[in-house]
């Protein structure tokens, strides 16, 4: 009975919608090809580390490597520099969900009350800007503006009285600056659903509680945010995903020696697993510290999603 339901489903969607499907085609081949045929090389986190620079070809290299079981998985849990990038990726992403998923919620809200038609427009285009420059230009303009020496803000700090601050090569600032620059960088794209949310909204409800005498943060609080719950419920599951991966790129780009303490992620340990092994890149460790990480996501988006749909009766699936 059910089959036969899936199979009158399906006609309708495709007799409704199949007009559609050409369009849908190149995104599926491009993700079978580029994210689910790699897939098949997860076999190296159970394996020894294949040569696959001797091999006659990559796959041979895979195949001839003989299996080790969860070995690979032993070795990076015991290793302190795993653990510490472990730790900062949590932290870092921690961060930013605490600091920055609520930034764009406010900044909609702020937005979507302001009266001045050619400002909102015009703080809509600045805001937009950032999201679209690389991380390596927004690495120079932070390096320029937080230099020790030449830095905008370290002048106006010691024109200020204060002494100067190493923002770039200090542990105990490196963090706040991944934060800070995800904030300038994303704010105002990431504000784009939740204004979307908001001009769906009935506005006879917000007429209705101005009416019983409601104040502009009682309609805010009482109207608004339970009206773009549901966004905001999925933009955090969505965000719980990531939250194994800090930013590799952002890391990256202002990533130095002197922060290791405190900027390692798990992108950056695997990355050194490849460009800084000895002899033979370390491909089985790194593949299986990319296996537990996606698992990790796997996991939190699973549970966020049904944590989702149980307090919000809303989620992605």
């Amino acid at each position: 009975m059910r089959k036969k339901q899936s199979r009158h489903a399906l006609g309708l969607q495709m007799k409704r919608y199949g007009n559609l499907f050409p369009f849908f085609l190149p995104a599926a081949v491009f993700a079978l090809i580029f994210a689910y045929v790699p897939m098949a090389g997860l076999v190296m986190a159970f394996k020894e580390n294949p040569n696959l620079l001797g091999a006659g070809t990559a796959v041979e290299g895979i195949l001839e490597a003989d299996w080790v079981g969860l070995r690979n998985f032993q070795k990076i849990f015991s290793n302190p520099d795993f653990l510490s990038a472990f730790a900062n990726t949590l932290v870092i992403s921690s961060l930013k969900i605490l600091v920055v998923f609520p930034l764009p919620i406010a900044l909609a809200i702020v937005i979507n009350e302001m009266k001045a038609r050619v400002l909102k427009k015009w703080l809509q285009i600045v805001m937009y800007l950032p999201y679209f420059l690389s991380w390596a230009t927004i690495a120079g303009i932070f390096v320029a503006m937080l230099n020790q020496q030449t830095g905008v803000i370290n002048n106006l700090l010691e024109a200020l009285g204060h002494q100067r601050i190493d923002f770039l090569t200090s542990n105990s600032t490196f963090q706040g600056l991944m934060v800070g620059s995800t904030a300038w960088k994303d704010l105002g794209w990431s504000s784009i659903t939740y204004l979307a949310t908001i001009s769906a909204l009935d506005p006879c409800i917000n007429e209705a509680a101005k009416i019983d005498g409601a104040s502009k943060f009682q309609q805010i609080f009482y109207v608004t945010l339970p009206g773009i719950m549901p966004t905001i419920a999925v933009m955090f599951i969505l965000r719980i995903g990531y939250i194994m991966d800090a930013g590799f790129e952002q890391v990256f780009v202002f990533y130095s020696p002197f922060v290791q303490k405190s900027g390692d992620i798990l992108g950056m340990y695997t990355y050194r697993l490849i460009t800084q092994s000895s002899f033979i890149p370390q491909y089985a460790l790194s593949t299986a510290t990319g296996l537990f990480n996606s698992v990790v996501a796997l996991i939190l988006v699973l549970g966020g999603n049904a944590i989702s749909r149980k307090l919000f009766h809303r989620g992605i699936w």
